[in-house]
């Protein structure tokens, strides 16, 4: 279960939610010069906007446009979700986040915003590859590099999260794996401005919106129970379950509860009664840590309370996985943190262990040479 879908009659409460607008940004932005864009080729189509190929004359280069072209038959919601999104990722300047250019409006009148041409492929394509075993993905996608990729996905959320936003609506399609290495979080069409001082300046005032209508969008299986209890708190931590969520996925290359139905999930996902993931993937693939499935467990946990509290925390927790550390997650034994010890220090012990071996040969040949000599 991978696509959003719009969710009714469940309430949700974000503390710092408490703004509404309804202003229109259209009027204020600027008309696209005629011959700037010219169109190539439809790229795609994601809920209500249509991504297109165009060629930007002014740069020389390709650039995909988000439009919204039938915006007079939309409701005003949907045109502030639209310019919302347009504008908080046009606020997050980051290596992992997609970038914005240009917004404005085209001759017909359509809001639009322009980002970068994406090349690669998301990264649940990537992942449904290497489920169907593709020699050459399996060989480059390593559990080492998907946990490289998962790090830049939290590095782009906690900088989101410094600039008080928050994603709601993180997922394998909404991460692009570039040629070269690079990973790109995009489609922040749900993402949320938690806190007054968020609006800077450069965020429109839509960026705070009371949830009146009772509904909420989001991707089951990777929403986390709040979003979907009602009186949930939304805030930082829905991300970090996500983000858990996303890891668990690409552990077990398939997304918590996957095969099941809709409800079921949202009735699962609010209980917490998802599998571990070292029972799903067992005997599918190779296995998967204890330390990485403690650290799902801890993020992907039903009370917000008991995650991570940040996304640094989480990180961390994979880095020390990484470097033979235990997890914080993990809460292992004595014995997990000596063998883990001995494990990353094992040059140092085997040249610790010879020169005490060497000393103690020389105490001893030092005694024998003087007990020999006593004796004659």
């Amino acid at each position: 279960m991978s696509d959003t879908v719009e969710l009714k009659d469940w309430e949700i409460n974000p503390a710092a939610a408490r703004y509404t607008s309804t202003t229109s940004f259209i009027s204020q932005m600027a008309a696209k010069p005629q011959a700037r864009y010219k169109f190539i080729r439809t790229i795609g189509f994601g809920g209500m906007k249509t991504v297109l190929l165009v060629f930007d004359s002014d740069t020389g280069r390709e650039v995909a446009m988000a439009i919204m072209p039938d915006f007079k038959e939309r409701p005003q919601s949907d045109l502030e979700r639209f310019l919302r999104e347009a504008k908080l990722t046009a606020h997050l300047e980051h290596p992992n986040i997609v970038p914005v250019h240009d917004i404005g409006v085209d001759s017909s009148g359509s809001p639009y915003f322009i980002m970068k041409f994406l090349h690669g492929q998301s990264l649940g394509s990537l992942l449904r590859r290497l489920k169907k075993k593709e020699p050459a993905i399996v060989e480059e996608f390593t559990m080492k590099r998907l946990l490289q990729i998962f790090i830049r996905i939290c590095n782009a959320i906690e900088f989101a999260h410094s600039q008080g936003i928050c994603h709601l609506d993180l997922k394998p399609e909404n991460v692009n794996i570039g040629e070269f290495g690079e990973v790109l979080v995009l489609d922040w069409g749900l993402a949320r401005a938690m806190h007054p001082e968020a609006a800077d300046g450069t965020l429109p005032p839509i960026g705070f919106v009371e949830m009146s209508d009772k509904r909420i969008k989001g991707t089951p299986g990777f929403m986390a129970p709040e979003q979907i209890k009602p009186g949930g708190v939304v805030d930082e931590r829905s991300d970090i379950y996500a983000l858990g969520c996303l890891l668990y996925t690409m552990l077990a290359l398939s997304s918590p509860l996957s095969d099941n139905p809709v409800d079921d999930i949202l009735m699962r996902t609010v209980t917490g009664d998802i599998p571990d993931v070292e029972s799903v993937n067992k005997g599918k693939h190779d296995d998967i840590p204890s330390a990485l499935g403690a650290i799902c467990r801890k993020a992907m946990t039903v009370e917000p309370r008991e995650r991570y509290h940040r996304v640094s925390e989480l990180r961390e927790d994979i880095f020390a996985f990484q470097t033979g550390h235990v997890p914080k997650a993990e809460n292992a034994s004595p014995l997990k943190h000596a063998g883990l010890f001995i494990s990353r220090n094992v040059l140092i012990l085997l040249v610790i262990a010879t020169l005490l071996l060497s000393i103690a040969l020389l105490v001893l040949g030092y005694h024998y040479n003087k007990l020999v000599g006593e004796i004659l």
